[in-house]
């Protein structure tokens, strides 16, 4: 292919190697087919000039029969890399390299400085080679014997490296400074160097893992998993760093060859886009716990972390154990039902292999919890298996937030004692101050209870510490909503809306605060968008009923399709009490709450403070069931 001189061109962003053949933007290698390589090559050659597509085809598939659209799939290839503008087409005949090209030779000596000192260990290896065979120029006293127009060249020489010491120097020092003054940080879900990239659970693993490892450190706020994970394919290291509102964040690659791994590793500042460090690491897949460790290590040194390290967070002794718990808890974040008991599957294998390993019990507790929370299984009977689990990890290691916040949840959702949730939910903060679901569970908590002020604040801060959570999104605005902030409750849902489309419980609170408003239109708008999320079937129903006989036939058929739905769901009946509340019907919404009380249902932490169950709050039975339900309110 051309150009096979050793010399790179730069355009842009990018520098492509045609002799390695390998195409960077900044210090990211960016993986192309062979074939869009060779036309790269070929359009960078004659840069400026009309490469005629015949000739592409000639030279790039030699020897081979070939369509034109093998060419014009390559073309476009390179143009979603390098942006439609690099590459012009010119109709019938072939295209030409628009794009600025700087040619440049990898062995001139102020290149080699900078290369050397910005990038990692990781990235040296793969510059380009320079001649060490040509001669540095010697300091000659008295007459040289070269001739005399090597001197200039020498001062030019001598002036490079003093500049690439003092780049060293000072340059290092600056980054040291900005390396130094990082508060908060994002791990990025780490890619492959794999075209096809079917590592994914792989890569997810080792994110959480280092994640988890670098979470232990008291002077560092790390985003956790489920804030990144939906950031899995962007490419973009800045933008994601600002929009979860971190000082830096860490980008990465994961090459797996066997039972090889190697992570390649850059720190990089979100104000400036600048790469304050680099580096690689070299592992094997068995063994995640000693790679995350190694690396974790080295970070702390050279990010100037100290050494304080929270109490507890010590994983599995046993690797394989905590290995099972990483792929469940890859699993978990998805957020889907099927997924729920594929997590639940690793999880009980973590605590097989290792029955001492008490975030593996967490992991099974906040499943069974979750499950409950998705109406998949009634209260009762999740919590027979998330209540033992909750504690079997307490007891294993009550200095874990983890286990203390699983015991917070048994102590609120399953038995309303307000008080001991707040202690277990209190604990997990001081353990680590910076994890955002405690605080999270802590302000719905408090919304429970009735104090809301309280609960504003810990959920701000659950939001300050988890900006793209839609879950702690979601509990904000319930917030307002408790706290009859109607407007603020509105404006919250539709933010999360926008960010989140989809979310049923933004459209479940909307729908109530417009029913509470008389604002129907607007109710029916957003109930009817809920139910296209997990219930398609039933809207045009709900809409011809509402079409036909108004708000309170809307209101008629959703209890009769809600009561349908109780035979393979759990929990329903406090939507089915609200409903008769805005009929009038209190004496059959207070049936459908006594039951939902008994069952341990949402109107046992809600029954007091949700706005629309205030007519029902006047009837001396609901209250009896309510102190019957939940004896602290």
């Amino acid at each position: 292919m051309p150009h096979e001189s050793g010399n790179f061109f730069e355009f842009g962003e990018f520098r492509f190697d045609p002799k390695r053949r390998v195409l960077w933007r900044g210090v990211e290698m960016i993986p192309l087919s062979p074939k869009a390589v060779d036309v790269l090559a070929m359009l960078v050659a004659e840069r400026g000039n009309l490469v005629e597509r015949q000739a592409l085809i000639d030279r790039v598939w030699s020897g081979t029969f070939v369509e034109e659209g093998n060419l014009n799939h390559a073309v476009s290839a390179l143009r979603k890399v390098l942006g439609n503008d690099s590459i012009q087409t010119v109709p019938r005949r072939g295209y030409r390299f628009t794009a600025e090209v700087i040619e440049r030779r990898p062995d001139v000596a102020s290149e080699i400085v900078v290369q050397k000192r910005t990038i990692s260990n990781t990235l040296i290896a793969e510059q380009e080679e320079f001649d060490d065979r040509i001669p540095l120029v010697p300091m000659i006293k008295g007459r040289s014997a070269r001739p005399t127009y090597l001197a200039p060249v020498a001062g030019l020489l001598m002036v490079l490296l003093a500049a690439g010491a003092a780049w060293f120097l000072f340059g290092a020092r600056s980054k040291a400074d900005a390396r130094s003054s990082i508060h908060t940080l994002a791990v990025l879900p780490l890619k492959s160097f794999s075209a096809v990239g079917d590592d994914e659970e792989l890569r997810l693993r080792l994110t959480d893992a280092l994640i988890t490892t670098l979470g232990r450190n008291d002077t560092l706020v790390v985003r956790p998993t489920n804030s990144v994970i939906r950031f899995a394919e962007d490419k973009d290291a800045v933008a994601v760093g600002k929009a979860l509102s971190v000082d830096a964040v860490l980008d990465g690659r994961v090459q797996e060859e066997g039972s090889r791994l190697r992570v390649t590793l850059q720190l990089v500042a979100v104000a400036t886009g600048e790469q304050l460090w680099s580096e690689q690491f070299d592992g094997h897949v068995g063994e995640i716990l000693a790679l995350q460790d190694s690396i974790a290590s080295r970070l702390q040194g050279d990010l100037a972390l100290g050494n304080g390290q929270r109490q507890g967070r010590s994983p599995a002794i046993n690797s394989e154990s905590y290995e099972a718990y990483l792929k469940g808890r890859y699993l978990w974040n998805q957020r889907r039902k099927a997924s729920y008991y594929k997590a639940l599957d690793y999880f009980q294998k973590s605590v097989e292999l290792d029955p001492d390993f008490a975030l593996g019990y967490t992991g099974i507790a906040d499943t069974y919890h979750l499950l409950q929370q998705r109406n998949v299984l009634p209260v009762k009977e999740a919590f027979e298996i998330a209540e033992p689990a909750a504690k079997r990890a307490f007891e294993l290691d009550p200095n874990l937030p983890e286990t203390n916040t699983s015991m917070g949840v048994v102590s609120h959702i399953r038995y309303g004692r307000f008080g001991e949730a707040e202690t277990y939910f209190r604990r997990a903060i001081q353990l680590n101050p910076n994890l955002a679901e405690p605080y999270a569970r802590l302000g719905m908590l408090y919304n429970s209870w009735g104090r809301f002020d309280e609960a504003h604040e810990v959920l701000t801060k659950a939001v300050e510490l988890d900006p793209t959570s839609v879950n702690n999104a979601v509990y904000l605005g319930a917030h307002y909503y408790f706290s009859k902030q109607y407007d603020r409750a509105a404006e919250q849902f539709n933010r999360v809306l926008e960010f989140a489309p989809g979310t049923e419980r933004a459209h479940f609170f909307l729908t109530r605060i417009y029913e509470l408003n008389g604002r129907y239109d607007e109710a029916v708008d957003q109930a009817l968008k809920e139910r296209a999320i997990y219930r398609p079937e039933s809207v045009e129903p709900l809409r011809q009923a509402y079409a036909t006989g108004g708000i309170r036939a809307f209101w008629m058929k959703q209890i009769e399709l809600l009561q349908e739905e109780l035979k393979e769901m759990y929990g329903l009946e406090n939507h089915i009490a609200s409903r008769y509340i805005l009929l009038g019907d209190l004496e059959r919404a207070c049936d459908f709450a006594e039951i939902n009380l008994k069952n341990f249902g949402a109107m046992q932490n809600y029954g007091l403070v949700d706005p629309l169950f205030e007519p029902l709050r006047k009837y001396p039975r609901y209250m009896h069931a309510m102190k019957e339900a939940a004896p602290q309110y």
